[in-house]
């Protein structure tokens, strides 16, 4: 039983540093962000988040390899 438990824990936490890595977790700090600082207008669905950080990253491309 603690070893099931102690590899979920292991598994939950390469989890959540993959994303972080990926940058799929990029609305789930959104999120926390309009939660946080109170923002006046409802926030962007998944959907939206994601077609304007793309629409973003390739109007400024900044440095990247690709």
């Amino acid at each position: 039983m603690a070893l099931t438990s102690t590899l979920r824990s292991m598994l939950a936490s390469a989890c959540r540093i993959a994303r972080g890595v990926l940058g799929s977790d990029a609305y789930d700090h959104y999120l926390r962000h309009h939660e946080i600082t109170g923002c006046a207008h409802a926030p962007l669905s998944e959907r939206e988040f994601w077609r304007q950080r793309y629409a973003e990253q390739d109007a400024n491309p900044g440095s990247r390899c690709c």
